[in-house]
């Protein structure tokens, strides 16, 4: 499962997820609004939220994130999910959001 989110409207394909997760996802909309705008997409500077599964970050990590190491990984107050920043280009980053228990297969070099 990857579930991409770079507005406020993906919020809605998240609504499951605990209150804390759904908090830092808007907080790191909010960041990428205000500095690279609203009107952004996926391609677009920035960059954006995956929310992902096991199988996502295996995914990833084949493609987007190939060779990319994380540059900082925060756990989530409150809730079993962290995020993980990748920096991909100096005006594009990717936030992955996955269950602590993931922590080492997304921290792995492929």
């Amino acid at each position: 499962m990857i579930i991409n989110i770079w507005k406020k409207q993906g919020l809605r394909l998240v609504k499951e997820l605990p209150l804390g997760v759904i908090s830092t996802i808007e907080d790191t909309i909010q960041i990428l609004d205000e500095n690279y705008g609203t009107e952004r997409t996926t391609e677009d500077l920035g960059g954006y939220i995956v929310v992902v599964d096991k199988a996502g970050i295996e995914e990833l990590k084949q493609h987007q994130l190939k060779g990319i190491l994380p540059e900082h990984i925060d756990e989530i107050h409150g809730t079993d999910y962290i995020s993980v920043l990748f920096l991909c280009s100096s005006d594009f980053s990717i936030v992955v959001i996955c269950k602590k228990e993931l922590k080492d297969l997304i921290e792995k070099i492929d």
